[in-house]
């Protein structure tokens, strides 16, 4: 049964968000977290949160914060669409409204954070894009906070961001911190596959930029004067501009935007699409609002085809037709890598799929987007169309072109070495579904009991520091052993026995080592949370 807010009928998992924080705040005495991607609807959940509770508790007081107008605007337009009977207002100085009395207060952190005491006090604050709350010290959403709860102790906190980490801090959410544990998570694969979300597809540049003087803040990003120094090279950025035309063109991508590192570089980058017969605006943080509203207006209309910007559209910036990203902004910032790319996200008839153009090596550092804080994937990237695919496929899904057999050996020890001094691989995907080749170091056998069944064997796969599990129901009885006395006949077939037992291969001290000789590695595809080995290489 579908769950309707007003004009609005929520997705499943929009539905699934709202009871999760809806139990948690009932349950629990401390503050949560909603992590949900890039254009899956933050706002909808929030005013439909607001609207469960204000329909049980009519005086209710909410007050939702953030960090652009973008975004206070974007949020108090859904909730007008899920309740426009609710008492309505906003607090911004660049929107110029100033709602004292409003008892849903959607408000700028920058207009608010020294006003606490003059508002009657708050129930609940919702906090969007959570991760800039910092960890410690005086900043303005702590100082807001901390205020209101001066004259309402029992003040709970909602935080809601796509990534729930900060790069001076880890983990956003913590027992010390404002919020402190996340009470429900949306991956992006999983809402790309429900077709909530558009499908992406990355490509890396041949042209990329020399980062290895680039020095970094103290538990931060690149030192944005050492960076712009490194990509505002000349001919780096019209050798990029050439090969980003030629993609975009091929893939006849219409709507682009390109993110740059600073006002120069940014400039640079616009002068050279312009030089190639290229519509492109720039838009940073100097530009004039009015001008800005003006040229994403257009943008979105179709009249300008590339938006090339400095820090301006990653957050707060809503363009379903964005068919197009390009990385020329290399970051450490897992965050703002998740940013940039999640613009592609939105859904439009218009584009069947987003296309990634890699030209900073943030998918090189950072990996697919639904996996930030998970394990590494390697991947293979094509020496024909640059298209990023798993070199477990061997072949490029986008024109066929195979990886050689001498480089996939190179790229296997290339691997083995990474793993074992926990280094990086050289080529990602922007997703992480793909299945990923894990070369075998040793092999462990295990009896495998659970209650009610036989028990089976367990082979644990040592890849580097990675442990990945594969069981042999040897003895079930029906398929699941049909399978299992199948695999080991095709491993080690010089072993006469039509059929073995589980206290056969545990009795045998020399199959470890045979499974080692005859399995060299394993392929393994992430599902959800977990990993699944659904290949064996021998």
């Amino acid at each position: 049964m579908q769950d309707t807010c007003g004009t609005i009928t929520l997705r499943p998992y929009q539905s699934s968000a709202v009871q999760a924080v809806h139990d948690y705040l009932c349950k629990k005495t401390d503050n949560p977290c909603v992590c949900l991607p890039c254009a899956s609807g933050k706002s909808v959940v929030m005013a439909a949160l607001i609207r469960k509770w204000k329909q049980s508790m009519p005086w209710m007081r909410a007050c939702i914060l953030a960090h652009r107008k973008e975004l206070v605007t974007q949020n108090a337009e859904k909730m007008v669409a899920v309740a426009p009977d609710f008492d309505i207002g906003m607090f911004s100085a660049s929107i110029g409204r100033r709602d004292w009395y409003s008892s849903v207060l959607y408000a700028s952190i920058d207009s608010i954070y020294q006003h606490a005491g003059k508002f009657t006090p708050w129930n609940v604050i919702f906090v969007d894009e959570a991760h800039r709350i910092p960890a410690s010290g005086e900043g303005k959403y702590r100082r807001y906070i901390s205020e209101c709860r001066r004259f309402n102790a029992k003040l709970r906190v909602v935080g809601f961001t796509a990534t729930p980490f900060r790069m001076d801090c880890g983990q956003i959410c913590h027992r010390d911190h404002i919020l402190n544990e996340i009470c429900y998570n949306a991956n992006i694969r999983d809402l790309i596959a429900e077709g909530y979300l558009c499908n992406l597809r990355s490509k890396s540049g041949v042209v990329q930029p020399d980062l290895s003087n680039v020095k970094k803040a103290t538990r931060g990003d690149y030192i944005l004067k050492e960076l712009s120094g490194a990509v505002s090279h000349k001919k780096l950025v019209i050798d990029a501009v050439d090969e980003a035309i030629a993609f975009i063109n091929a893939e006849n991508r219409q709507h682009v935007v390109v993110y740059c590192v600073d006002i120069a570089h940014c400039d640079m980058v616009r002068q050279a699409f312009a030089a190639r017969g290229v519509q492109a605006v720039m838009v940073t943080g100097k530009t004039r609002s009015d001008d800005r509203d003006s040229i994403v207006a257009a943008f979105k209309r179709g009249k300008i085809r590339v938006l090339c910007n400095v820090q301006v559209f990653t957050e707060g910036f809503d363009s379903p037709n964005v068919d197009c990203v390009i990385l020329l902004r290399p970051t450490q910032s897992k965050g703002l890598y998740s940013q940039m790319v999640g613009r592609g996200l939105r859904l439009d008839d218009d584009k069947s799929y987003c296309l990634i153009l890699d030209f900073g090596r943030c998918i090189e550092a950072h990996g697919p987007i639904d996996l930030l804080d998970g394990p590494y994937v390697a991947l293979a990237t094509c020496q024909n169309c640059r298209e990023t695919f798993s070199r477990a496929v061997r072949r490029c899904p986008a024109c066929g072109w195979e990886i050689p057999r001498r480089e996939v050996e190179a790229l296997e020890q290339s691997e083995r070495e990474r793993r074992m001094h926990d280094g990086k691989p050289s080529n990602r995907s922007i997703l992480s579904d793909e299945p990923e080749i894990h070369p075998v170091d040793e092999v462990f056998v295990t009896r495998h009991r659970k209650e009610g069944k036989p028990d089976s064997v367990c082979l644990t796969f040592r890849c580097g520091l990675k442990m990945f599990r594969y069981w042999l129901p040897l003895d079930h009885g029906g398929q699941p052993e049909w399978i299992a006395q199948a695999w080991y006949r095709k491993f080690f077939p010089d072993h006469k026995r039509q059929r073995v037992s589980v206290d056969h291969v545990l009795g045998d001290l020399l199959f470890p080592q045979e499974a080692k000789e005859a399995i060299r590695s394993v392929t393994v595809v992430r599902q959800k949370k977990y990993d699944q080995v659904v290949g064996f290489n021998q």
